[in-house]
């Protein structure tokens, strides 16, 4: 069954590559079809993946001469359900032309109630930033030109075996993720022909599971004579599961090297969240088309709704859970749910039109659930077994007192040794991650499986793990790659991965005493985290269109949740290394490559480490960048905060989260959360205040906009008045909060600050027009509020070390 799932998957994955053809002007009359088969036969001669490919319609497959049991019925019946529509009446190509140079919508035109008319130029995924725009109908042909000839290349580039159906996965992301799946008027063009053939592919896998689970073998009498029939039957399985203890994991570690551990902490979450994915997709035969989403710990899969599937999912996670108290204690836990659901449900296509959002409210509640009963009476037992510290000894990096090593003349526990040892090879852009079934040569760090023997990761060039596939294949499992497409690499997956990092001249991550050093005016660093706003209700009501009944639930199918999920899971996790790389504001006027270092940025969240005024530029252009990303249907709130490099990890950790929850509780004139909050919460009257938050325009416009480009371009002029001035008017401000008589105060500083009578004029015009926006700010509670976070933004720019020290 496992080879036959390979070829059902390719054959779903190509089987609407002849759209590419039609839209390139190079069919010649026929159906994308025919001149798909053709194109494909170019590449393999395999009769069941060109059969899926020449008979995937209705009025092509009812007389095709084709064997009960032909995989094409079931990519057939996938092809419909992927679509969220029978199109018998719709199927084939408009001749008019608009239809074939009808560019790919943006699925956020769509998303929470918006009618937006953004949509993306034909062209492959790139490093740089795709973002939609405006597009006027026109002929793309030669931009499809391009992509069927590169597709062509890839294709020559890879073998149609089993262990390369990743590499043809990949493949398909790179080159049809921007081309448009429908060619009809009447549907939304917002799915793109990658996301279309990837759904295919895990739905029809998991028509075939099931159908073997059943014992039916005559695919054409159930998958096309009773087709309808086939809808309402709860054939699929929605899994999701979550990894608890996050937060913890990475945050709570020493200073100590802390850069360095927390990238390798958070790259091997990463990369176990992966691992276990694919150990279960693996134990239930499937390939990664059906893994639907994976990010910040969270991950969905398609599965079939039979008994081996359901299983495969509770030994797998039982396994699992056991290895990870093995190795982490009660620090790394996994939760999951599952709900068994109907084709028509998928589409949201049943008599409760909250059938489709239902699936994924019972696998959150059962996850719930599950975190509030972890450990079984087995698991408190292998608890309670692991060997402590004799003589009370901790490691210095993570605190544990388990499994301890000597090394540079201190204690550190074997995880935090191998995370000291791998964090070079994070950064590299020529490692790939190899997955083995023993010890490497070099480090290896341990990753769990779903059987009994142990996994490790081992990171390695390139050119060594092609070498590692030749001559000992059984001692691989499986490979990752990093933001790199390796198609011609067998077992290789390739992972969207956040992984920018500013380095030393010798290739060596930067720490953060360097960081800090990179700063303009006091020596800090910047801490920032932040998170997408109501991400968890675009996902299971964003396509619900409450203004019209009619369509109210027409949008809500797997299709758009996965093209959403995978969109916003591009930009996170591989967009955001050419943010940082290709900076465009800066708040000192900096050029260059950022220098902060991305510990996480995942699904829907981030965090960034780095000098202090470039993390808060940094926070400026992701704002910036994923409101035209997104066309404003999505906004994200942020938090802030300036460290001396030795302060506790895990107290930055916890302070910049709670800013990023006061950024979410923030209100506004235009609602509620898309703000940011910065540098602390103070005391006032015994509570904790945070002074500093704001929603994202007025941060923008007022605070660095107006407010602190004032000062920056007075101070900044040539004539030096001095710190002390600056701190005196921020007294004065800070103190008029409460005391009024402050503002005269404030005025009276200024008015004996004036350029003297003998001064040029050009400096009087300048003092005077600052002097007067000053006073005019202080006397408004909003204007004073942004006066004195513009103050404490620029005086960090021109503070120096030894005046931070006296005080």
């Amino acid at each position: 069954m496992r080879n036959q799932i390979h070829i059902l998957a390719t054959g779903a994955l190509l089987h609407d590559i002849g759209k590419v053809l039609y839209r390139s002007s190079s069919m010649d009359g026929r159906s994308h079809s025919i001149s798909g088969t053709d194109f494909v036969k170019r590449f393999t001669d395999n009769k069941d993946i060109l059969d899926c490919i020449r008979y995937h319609h209705w009025k092509e497959i009812k007389d095709a001469p084709l064997e009960k049991d032909s995989p094409a019925y079931i990519v057939y019946i996938s092809d419909n359900i992927s679509s969220g529509a029978d199109r018998r009446d719709i199927e084939g190509e408009a001749r008019s032309g608009f239809e074939r140079n009808r560019p790919l919508e943006s699925v956020f035109n769509l998303l929470n109630n918006r009618n937006g008319n953004k949509a993306y130029i034909p062209g492959e995924v790139e490093n740089t930033v795709k973002y939609p725009e405006i597009v006027t109908p026109r002929n793309f042909a030669p931009e499809y030109s391009r992509i069927v000839s590169d597709f062509a290349d890839g294709l020559s580039g890879i073998s149609f075996e089993p262990q390369y159906i990743n590499s043809l996965i990949e493949l398909c992301e790179a080159y049809l993720s921007y081309v448009p799946s429908s060619t009809d008027l009447g549907q939304a063009a917002d799915i793109s022909l990658f996301d279309h053939s990837r759904i295919t592919a895990a739905i029809a896998s998991c028509i075939a599971l099931y159908a073997e689970s059943r014992g039916i073998t005559d695919y054409r009498e159930e998958y096309f004579i009773k087709e309808k029939n086939f809808y309402d039957e709860k054939a699929f399985r929605v899994f999701s599961m979550d990894i608890s203890g996050i937060q913890q994991f990475i945050y709570t570690i020493s200073s100590k090297g802390a850069l360095k551990g927390l990238r390798a902490r958070s790259f091997y979450l990463e990369i176990l969240l992966e691992n276990v994915a694919d150990e279960i997709l693996t134990r239930c035969k499937l390939t990664r088309a059906n893994l639907l989403y994976t990010g910040g710990g969270h991950a969905y899969i398609l599965l079939p709704n039979t008994g081996e599937a359901r299983q495969a999912i509770e030994n797998t996670i039982k396994t699992i859970n056991r290895k990870l108290i093995s190795s982490f204690g009660t620090r790394l836990f996994i939760a999951y749910g599952s709900e068994a659901c109907s084709a028509n449900e998928l589409m949201s296509k049943t008599s409760d039109p909250e059938s489709y959002i239902n699936i994924f409210r019972s696998v959150s509640s059962q996850i719930s659930a599950m975190k509030l009963r972890r450990y079984s009476a087995e698991d408190l037992r292998l608890l309670n077994s692991g060997r402590m510290d004799e003589e009370g000894r901790e490691c210095t990096v993570c605190g544990v007192s388990s499994d301890l090593i000597y090394r540079d003349e201190t204690y550190m526990c074997r995880m935090c040794s191998v995370f000291a040892d791998i964090s070079g090879d994070l950064i590299r852009k020529d490692y790939v991650f190899a997955v083995l079934n023993g010890r490497g040569n070099g480090t290896s760090l341990p990753m769990v499986s779903s059987g009994e023997k142990n996994l490790y990761l081992a990171p390695m060039k390139c050119e060594d793990a092609k070498r590692l596939l030749n001559n000992s294949p059984e001692k691989v499992v499986r490979i990752y790659s990093k933001n790199l497409f390796r198609t011609g690499l067998s077992l290789a997956a390739k992972l969207w991965m956040g992984d920018y990092a500013a380095k030393n001249e010798d290739g060596s991550l930067k720490t953060f005493i360097e960081l800090a050093k990179c700063s303009k005016g006091i020596q800090r660093i910047g801490i920032l985290r932040a998170d997408v706003d109501n991400l968890g209700t675009a996902f299971v009501r964003g396509f619900i269109r409450d203004n019209d009944e009619e369509n109210k639930y027409r949008y809500e199918t797997i299709s758009r949740t996965a093209t959403l999920s995978r969109s916003l899971s591009l930009f996170f996790k591989y967009h955001i290394n050419n943010l940082m790389e290709n900076p465009e504001y800066s708040l000192a006027g900096k050029k260059g490559k950022r220098n902060v270092v991305v510990v996480y940025s995942g699904g829907d969240d981030l965090f960034i480490v780095g000098a202090w005024d470039e993390v808060l530029s940094a926070a400026v252009d992701i704002r910036n960048a994923f409101r035209r990303y997104t066309d404003g249907a999505l906004t994200l709130s942020a938090g802030l905060a300036v460290y001396d490099e030795k302060y506790p990890i895990s107290l930055m950790a916890e302070e910049t989260a709670e800013l990023e929850q006061r950024a979410k509780q923030h209100e506004h004139k235009n609602g509620t959360k898309n703000s940011i909050s910065l540098f602390g919460l103070e005391h006032d009257n015994g509570s904790l205040v945070d002074r500093h938050t704001y929603d994202w325009d007025t941060f923008e416009e007022k605070v660095l906009g107006e407010k602190y480009t004032a000062i920056k371009t007075f101070f900044e002029s040539g004539e030096d008045y001095g710190n002390a001035f600056l701190y005196n008017i921020l007294r004065l401000l800070r103190q008029a909060e409460k005391e009024k008589i402050n503002i005269a105060r404030l005025a009276f500083l200024l008015a004996r600050r004036e350029p003297g009578e003998n001064a040029p004029e050009k400096l009087k015009e300048a003092y005077s027009e600052l002097s007067a926006n000053l006073y005019k700010w202080s006397l408004n509670a909003d204007d004073r509020k942004q006066l004195i976070t513009a103050l404490i933004i620029y005086i960090y720019t021109r503070r120096e070390e030894k005046e931070d020290k006296n005080g």
